[in-house]
């Protein structure tokens, strides 16, 4: 029979928070010697990784798009009308071949050109590194339920290995980041509630939405008919107790309302430093938040952060000529606008902002859209970036050529492994912590991608 400790309730029991948006405290396992052990850094130093999530798959290989005329010529002829015109491509340097960018994404460029913004080519979730002859053949390990959308998007979070696991990679990172800050339950916040990156087997990211905390309904202590209601609740909550569980669930409400005031309060007193957001921009009403929060770190005393914001409407079966330019648009108005936030803040260098999508499009147009894929182009945004350059291997489009599998989807060249390490060798992760926290980085040769300083 299972022993229900006290601190095992604690950590089960915040999970029936998630409506304050209390996260879970440190894993039990993990000791602060352990985490000063497999992380370093000054005590004065903050960084923070922003996590912009596209949800639905987005179209990496229209946001950038090849320019050789021959390479042009040979995705054209396979997505037919999808195809960005060549004239209308916004073209970017730096890689081993011509590119540019979907013209709807525009407000990137500035930010490609100052070397603030890496476009990274062709990742998917390789377990180990994949030709097509060996996926054919089935000799390497793939992920289970290739192409399936739910399971990708699960794999893609997670990056356990070939099944679905019980700890996102984001949640095992912060095992690590966890202990060094005071306000721990701060280190893991989520905008999107809860996502299998940040989620594990006993942690569960604090949640947020754009308009600040989530209150406890109907207890606002400064409202006049809500306050006796308040007011009773917290006497309740103070009463003695003689049950563990009754006295730990009790401890728990009163560390989320205490929370919930707290950060209300800081998040109020920045609020007038971002207001000029793009209009009718859900994503950049997010990413404000986002830079409230990191606006308010010196005050909270946080060192080490991760944050998850998503954004939907990428998965384009159909109307993909009419609804990808507007998300292409509101994506990189709002990447644009939050990085020109946090570097006002004089923090460009200290936040890292990176796109992850459940999978890429498939090469062939069903007729109005693209169906599941597998590899996708992707972003590292911010002033630790190496920008103004491509990463990775750029994929051929031809349809019977080494890169295109199983009905044109294309074979990453890169896998989400490698990206994830180079993210959180940059947050302060060292090879013992990498090993744990991505399984799967030992069968990459190449563990830094090299687009982080």
């Amino acid at each position: 029979m299972n022993t229900y400790t006290r601190r095992r309730f604690l950590r089960l029991g915040t999970q029936t928070l998630a409506g304050a948006g209390l996260a879970l405290g440190a894993h039990p396992a993990l000791t602060l010697a352990r985490a000063a052990d497999n992380v370093g850094f000054a005590a004065t130093d903050y960084r923070a990784l922003v996590c912009v999530y596209l949800e639905g798959g987005c179209d990496g290989f229209s946001l950038m798009v090849p320019t050789g005329a021959y390479e042009h010529q040979e995705l054209a002829a396979v997505r037919g009308h999808l195809a960005v015109p060549h004239h209308q491509l916004i073209s970017l340097d730096g890689g081993a071949a011509p590119v540019g960018l979907h013209p709807d994404a525009s407000a990137l460029q500035p930010l490609y050109d100052e070397g603030r913004l890496a476009m990274i080519a062709n990742v998917g979730t390789l377990i180990e590194p994949t030709t097509q002859e060996q996926y054919e053949n089935n000799a390497v390990a793939i992920p289970a339920q290739l192409f399936s959308h739910s399971d990708q998007a699960i794999q893609w979070q997670q990056l356990q290995g070939r099944d679905r696991a019980k700890d996102g990679w984001g949640a095992k990172a912060v095992d690590y980041l966890s202990g060094f800050q005071e306000r721990d339950y701060l280190t893991s916040i989520s905008l999107a509630g809860s996502n299998y990156w940040q989620s594990g087997a006993g942690r569960r990211p604090y949640t947020i939405t754009e308009s600040g905390v989530l209150e406890y309904q109907g207890l606002d202590g400064s409202n006049d008919w809500q306050r006796p209601r308040r007011e009773a609740f917290e006497r309740v909550l103070d009463l003695p107790r003689q049950h563990v569980f009754a006295k730990a669930y009790a401890d728990l409400q009163k560390h989320a309302i205490s929370v919930t005031a707290e950060l209300g309060q800081v998040l109020e007193s920045n609020a007038g430093l971002f207001t000029d957001q793009p209009a009718e921009n859900g994503l950049a009403e997010k990413l404000s938040m986002v830079a409230q929060l990191i606006a308010a770190q010196d005050q909270l005393g946080l060192r080490r952060q991760i944050y998850y914001v998503s954004m939907d409407g990428f998965d384009v079966h159909d109307n993909q000529s009419r609804e990808l330019p507007e998300l292409f648009q509101q994506l990189s108005e709002a990447l644009a606008f939050f990085y020109r936030k946090i570097d006002d803040l004089g923090k460009g260098a200290s936040v890292t902002t990176f796109t992850a999508s459940d999978f890429g499009r498939s090469l062939v147009s069903n007729g109005d859209g693209t169906d599941h894929g597998w590899g996708n182009h992707l972003m590292a945004m911010g002033g630790a970036v190496k920008g103004g350059s491509i990463y990775g291997t750029l994929p051929s489009f031809d349809l019977d050529g080494p890169d295109s599998v199983h009905r044109g989807r294309i074979l990453p060249t890169t896998s989400a492994t490698q990206y994830a390490a180079t993210l959180l060798d940059w947050i302060g992760l060292d090879e013992s912590a990498l090993s744990d926290v991505l399984p799967n980085i030992h069968n990459f040769p190449v563990r830094d991608l090299g687009f982080l300083s």
